[in-house]
């Protein structure tokens, strides 16, 4: 199904001749119809400069093939091992002589089938070329460049007395005999062919017909893939194999379907409305053919001023729960597709793939963003967060980031899925190591872990826990599920009094504290009571004004959590529980800021 719909999307975006490809051409050979170089060099540099200031060779559309260990020439452009018979210093001369030969050969065929006068022109000069020497009969005094580099790519430009000069091997050529003869040479179309080629039935197109025993295009662009590519679908060792099919036979392909789906995917990976990078893995969607585009770059860079008009313009429809029995034909219809994808040395890996609705992403997409919405601890407040910002705040580093991270948080933006448990796991994990410390972006991931795990109710703003929430309501409530949320409050209301009384000590009570009473709450709370009522008897002498807010502020929450219910509460707190006393603390943490923030302007 995935790469069915890859070849239908490459029927739409991709108008490249068959087998054609881009490939980084560096040098051109001037020639005239008759084969003789012109010019006072025999080839002229064909470079480009890259994104890192670095020379490379210009990238055009040529004649491609899928190439490993054996020799097979490509039409009219390859390197100088194929084009000029010049060997690196690591190749084997007699192997160099091979490739040459068989390119020469491979334009006399095309020239043959096409009798086309620029494919001529190339013929001739070949057949005038020395290897050997390196130089042409016609020009024995032009020689090759010094800097020229025999694993480069060369092609050809031929000049026209009557017409202008032009690349046959470039797509941009239009030589559409030259496209046709070399479509059927990939292709086993020949007689010949057909006798060394597998047939058998395409599992993507559903047609009989030759097969590819490996795919001709590979895919390009993913992080810790080969520079030359990674194959899709491959079996180079015995334990991949069965029924004795080896290489790309064991999933039966044909060429027109294996050149669609990697030319489609190599398209969206390169494409920057398309596609979305994040760690190691890589992120592509499309739509079904006539339907309305989604738009997930909001996802990468959310706070993009672009992207955050977007999302804004998203939220404001309602947040609603609509079954599939209630969506119309036409609705269903429109088919939203996504992959996410990772590279392990020469192979692609396909982590996930999603094939829903549109109109179930932009649902999904509305809870996904509304369900970060959280107070801020400082007068900035970032609404939303990408997807890197995210997966990293669960990790010590950065650079420790699981790409299954991401790609689980990928998936649930579109799919509307809970987050894998491990995720949670990690994130309390590392709060607690840190001492409680909760930023805006694990708070913002901890509410909206709760939210896509149903706990918290969007469509109910009064509990959609963006700030503190005196008398929350969980959905599917259970036992301590309030105790939670108001015992992270008393932790951060205990630590603030703690501040005001002794001001920055060693060690805060919230670092002391957190990570056993965020587990085990009901065994602290005397304590954290206790301590709360030394710092405040100081603050009654030093401090009343002080002292009478922050009194006020702790008989509320120690009102929430009446000595009667504490014997029936649970000793441990599950992981979601634990996230709710997490936003507790936040919640308390950013109110307590916000009065401060108020008493200052006030007082201005």
């Amino acid at each position: 199904m995935l790469l069915s719909e890859l070849a239908k999307l490459a029927t739409r975006i991709d108008e490249t001749p068959s087998m054609y490809g881009f490939s980084p051409v560096s040098w051109l050979i001037e020639i005239d119809q008759q084969g003789r170089p012109i010019g006072t060099s025999l080839m002229t540099p064909m470079v480009e400069e890259s994104r890192k200031g670095k020379k490379r060779g210009k990238k055009i559309i040529v004649p491609h093939i899928g190439r490993t260990v054996g020799i097979q020439p490509k039409l009219l452009a390859d390197t100088g091992e194929y084009v000029l018979g010049a060997a690196r210093s690591t190749s084997k001369p007699e192997r160099v002589a091979e490739c040459h030969q068989q390119f020469k050969d491979l334009v006399a065929n095309c020239f043959s089938a096409t009798q086309e006068p620029a494919v001529e022109a190339i013929l001739k000069f070949l057949e005038s070329w020395d290897p050997v020497q390196q130089r042409s009969q016609f020009s024995l005094n032009l020689q090759l460049p010094s800097e020229f580099d025999a694993s480069e790519v060369i092609t050809f430009r031929v000049h026209f007395s009557d017409a202008p000069a032009l690349i046959p091997a470039e797509n941009k050529a239009n030589l559409e005999k030259v496209q046709q003869f070399w479509a059927a040479y990939t292709s086993g179309e020949t007689a010949s062919d057909r006798q060394e080629r597998p047939m058998g039935w395409c599992l993507v197109t559903g047609t009989y017909g030759p097969l590819e025993q490996r795919l001709p295009f590979f895919i390009k662009g993913l992080p810790n893939g080969q520079p030359s590519g990674t194959a899709l679908v491959s079996a180079n060792s015995v334990a991949f194999e069965s029924f004795g099919l080896a290489n790309s036979l064991t999933s039966p392909i044909s060429r027109p379907a294996a050149e669609g789906f990697a030319k489609a995917l190599n398209a969206l990976i390169a494409s920057e409305n398309d596609s979305l990078r994040i760690g190691d893995s890589v992120y592509v969607w499309w739509v079904q053919q006539g339907a309305e585009a989604v738009d997930l770059k909001i996802l990468g860079k959310p706070r993009d001023p672009l992207n955050s008009k977007r999302i804004q313009n998203l939220l404001k429809s309602p947040i609603t729960a609509q079954k599939t029995s209630e969506k119309t034909s036409a609705a269903l219809a429109q088919r939203f597709f996504a992959i996410a994808l990772t590279a392990n040395n020469a192979r692609a890996v396909i982590r996930s793939w999603i094939d829903v609705t549109i109109e179930s992403v932009n649902h999904n997409l509305k809870i996904w963003f509304q369900g970060q919405k959280i107070d801020s601890l400082y007068e900035e407040n970032r609404e939303f967060f990408g997807l890197y910002e995210l997966a990293a705040c669960a990790y010590r580093e950065p650079k420790d980031m699981l790409s299954r991270t991401p790609t689980a948080l990928f998936l649930a933006a579109i799919e509307g899925r809970p987050l894998p448990a491990d995720l949670l796991d990690r994130l309390l994990r590392r709060i607690r190591v840190e001492g409680g410390s909760i930023t805006h972006t694990r708070a913002a991931l901890l509410k909206l872990i709760l939210t896509l795990e149903g706990k918290i109710n969007m469509n109910e703003p009064q509990n959609a826990m963006e700030s503190l929430t005196r008398n929350p309501q969980f959905q599917d409530e259970q036992l301590g599920d309030r105790l939670a949320y108001h015992a992270g409050r008393l932790l951060a209301q205990v630590d603030r009094i703690q501040y005001a009384a002794l001001g920055k000590v060693n060690a805060p009570i919230a670092d002391r504290y957190y990570g056993s009473m965020s587990i085990s709450p009901c065994y602290l709370l005397g304590k954290i009571i206790g301590k709360a009522q030394a710092n405040l008897s100081k603050l009654r002498k030093e401090k009343p004004g002080q002292h009478n807010r922050f009194q006020e502020e702790l008989e509320e929450i120690l009102s929430k959590i009446p000595d009667r219910d504490l014997p029936n509460l649970p000793s441990r707190l599950s992981m979601q529980q634990q996230a709710i006393f997490a936003i507790g603390y936040y919640h308390q943490q950013a109110h307590n800021r916000q009065q401060i923030r108020d008493r200052a302007a006030n007082s201005v």
